[in-house]
């Protein structure tokens, strides 16, 4: 009996008798079929097995945030009816609360109880699919398969099969992952409903059909997650993680000019959101980023008329606008929602501790077992024990550890529970240490200064946090920190000091006035610097070690003025949001945003620390987030609204 006539003779049959016929059309099978059945079968198994080794990683994220957030079981291990009605045990990451199934009973959720049964990281996992991750393990037990009707839970069972004519058809074939229901329905679509598509897959069943269902369940969670948030978060996560070896193999040649392909990627994707969205869901909120952002654009323009090189000179003003405004503009102009904030503040505080640790990790797996086996003197260890992660240079992880650390101290500080404390307490310390063994000046003066100002409205915190900076500083001198001792800094000054007065008496009037960006080379439209040499403590004369000098060379001063003011008018209205605000969390996140920022300022005066990706994005991020506090306030969105395309008013 082939498979479309079986399904057909399933649908006169009665579901008490369904297994019977189920095991009748088995054994009327022809060997061939029920080996083909076997070879399906293996297939999805190496293709599960080899999925979970390829997300490893990602698992055990999720299993250490639900440890270590939560403290309850892992896994949800739930009973399931499966193929010929046979009852088994279903693997997923656990989202919900201890007990609630129990209390939730015979019904499916609703919305309603989001707040009440998921747990904090449940809904993510919910929302994004990843619970269902687990069930691969199933796959490989031959439980279930990658597409097929959906499991359903043994309480429904009756209900269902006296309620829907032929509900038993469903269980002619192992349930799965994944099905036709899934793509074309959803979560509240009836069960009635599903049974349609679970027959359709039923009588066209084929492993070519697998193949196409498992494709458009991909295609159809990446585009669920294909919005302005979950671009922000990914664009972050990709310039984080990024190795700073692989960024000069990511240019491509354009019009004559190199051009980075991250920078391409992030106006394709600003565009595909503009389109996918429609104008009718594009909204414009008062900001300090919408004045200053025209402002730019008319001084670009008129600096490059006037510049020597007016491509370069408009490509740098491109590299601005779309790595920095766009990205805060895209997270200010998007309908933000507190869970959004909050959990974007953690991603970026979490991905700060990663790349504490994996520095850490540099430093004692592979420098220091170097060093030792060498026997180098004490004065030389001191530069072997220096961190530089994956963004290949000392200097910038120390600023980009620098920005994370106030979102993790505001984690300490706001959380409720003793475990929750401690885990937040944990990462902080890591990216304190991660700063200190970047042995950069600059890096600990930021440190210091950053530290202080978020931890200055409790000022015996603060003190003891000076102290400690103050400890720490002491060993690193201890153990041959030339550059620390007083001697060491002090010439280093005097060097700094003079390479702006010669910078002041070589560069033309009319640089400083118009810009044109003559001698400063930019990532991404020059042959990339080395990062070594870009971002060196010590001097390099292919480099201006100075973001403010660079930025006037570049735009002109006023040109310089409009960020720099851009940067202070968004300090400006976080402190005001901060003292208005009564959400206590989002509160905490402001003043972390605004100590960042105060420590960035400090940074920009010994490196161009626009100039690296990595950074211009964190900044343009944690800017665009605490505007979007802001402007998403307590209920003030509709004041600060100035215009949202396609309402019936327009």
């Amino acid at each position: 009996m082939n498979r479309r006539n079986f399904a057909s003779a399933a649908t006169q049959t009665d579901s008490a008798a369904m297994e019977q016929v189920y095991q009748s059309a088995l054994r009327s099978r022809s060997g061939d079929i029920v080996e083909s059945d076997r070879v399906i079968w293996a297939i999805q198994a190496f293709v599960s097995a080899l999925g979970l080794v390829i997300f490893s990683p990602l698992l055990l994220l999720i299993v250490s945030i639900i440890k270590l957030t939560d403290g309850g079981t892992i896994f949800y291990r739930g009973e399931r009816v499966g193929q010929a009605k046979r009852i088994f045990k279903i693997y997923k990451f656990r989202t919900l609360v201890d007990g609630a199934e129990k209390k939730i009973g015979a019904r499916l959720l609703n919305p309603q109880d989001q707040g009440i049964y998921y747990t904090m990281v449940g809904r993510i996992l919910k929302r994004s699919k990843l619970d269902e991750l687990p069930q691969l393990l199933n796959v490989i037990r031959g439980e279930m398969r990658l597409t097929g009707p959906r499991p359903v839970r043994p309480i429904f069972l009756d209900q269902f099969e006296r309620t829907i004519p032929n509900y038993a058809q469903r269980f002619l074939v192992p349930p799965g992952i994944t099905g036709i229901a899934q793509l074309r329905g959803g979560y509240y679509t009836t069960p009635r409903n599903k049974l349609r598509y679970d027959l359709i897959y039923i009588k066209q069943r084929s492993l070519l059909l697998d193949l196409k269902v498992v494709f458009l369940t991909f295609v159809k969670i990446l585009n669920r997650w294909f919005n302005r948030g979950f671009f922000v978060v990914f664009l972050f996560l990709l310039v984080s993680f990024l190795p700073a070896d692989l960024q000069p193999s990511l240019y491509i040649t354009f019009a004559s000019t190199r051009v980075s392909l991250v920078y391409l990627f992030i106006i394709l994707v600003a565009v595909g959101l503009f389109f996918k969205k429609g104008p009718t869901e594009v909204s414009l909120y008062r900001g300090p980023l919408n004045f200053a952002l025209v402002l730019f654009v008319g001084l670009s323009g008129v600096s490059a008329v006037f510049s020597e090189n007016s491509d370069e000179a408009l490509l740098r003003a491109g590299y601005y606008m779309v790595t920095g405004f766009l990205v805060a503009f895209i997270i200010v102009n998007s309908l933000a929602t507190r869970g959004f904030i909050i959990l974007t503040a953690r991603v970026i505080a979490l991905t700060s501790v990663v790349m504490s640790v994996l520095g850490l990790f540099q430093i004692f797996l592979f420098n220091y077992t170097v060093a030792v086996a060498a026997s180098i003197s004490r004065e030389e260890l001191a530069g072997y024990l220096r961190a530089s992660s994956l963004v290949g240079n000392p200097v910038v992880l120390a600023v980009y550890l620098v920005l994370g650390l106030p979102l993790l101290l505001s984690e300490v500080t706001r959380a409720s529970r003793q475990r929750a404390r401690d885990f937040w307490l944990i990462c902080a310390t890591l990216s304190f240490v991660g700063i200190f063994f970047t042995q950069t000046r600059i890096g600990l003066l930021a440190l210091l200064v950053t530290g202080t100002a978020f931890l200055s409205r409790r000022r015996s915190h603060a003190f003891l946090f000076v102290m400690i900076c103050l400890v720490c500083l002491l060993s690193l001198i201890s153990v041959g920190g030339a550059r620390f001792s007083p001697a060491g800094v002090q010439r280093e000054v005097s060097a700094w000091v003079e390479k702006q007065l010669q910078i002041l008496r070589e560069v033309p009037a009319k640089a400083w006035l118009i810009g044109g960006g003559a001698g400063t080379p930019h990532p991404l439209v020059t042959e990339p610097v080395p990062e070594a040499a870009q971002f060196s403590e010590e001097k390099d004369n292919r480099e201006i070690p100075n973001m403010h000098v660079t930025l006037a060379l570049e735009h002109g001063i006023v040109g310089w003025c409009v960020i720099i003011w851009l940067i202070f008018a968004a300090v400006r209205t976080m402190t005001q949001a901060h003292r208005r605000t009564k959400d206590q969390q989002l509160r905490s996140i402001l003043w972390a945003i605004i100590s960042s920022l105060v420590g960035f300022l400090i940074s920009m005066n010994a490196m161009n620390v626009f100039h690296n990706l990595t950074l211009q994005i964190f900044f343009w991020s944690l800017i665009g987030i605490g505007l979007g506090i802001v402007v998403h306030l307590n209920g003030y969105r509709r004041y600060n609204l100035i215009w949202r395309f396609g309402d019936p008013g327009d």
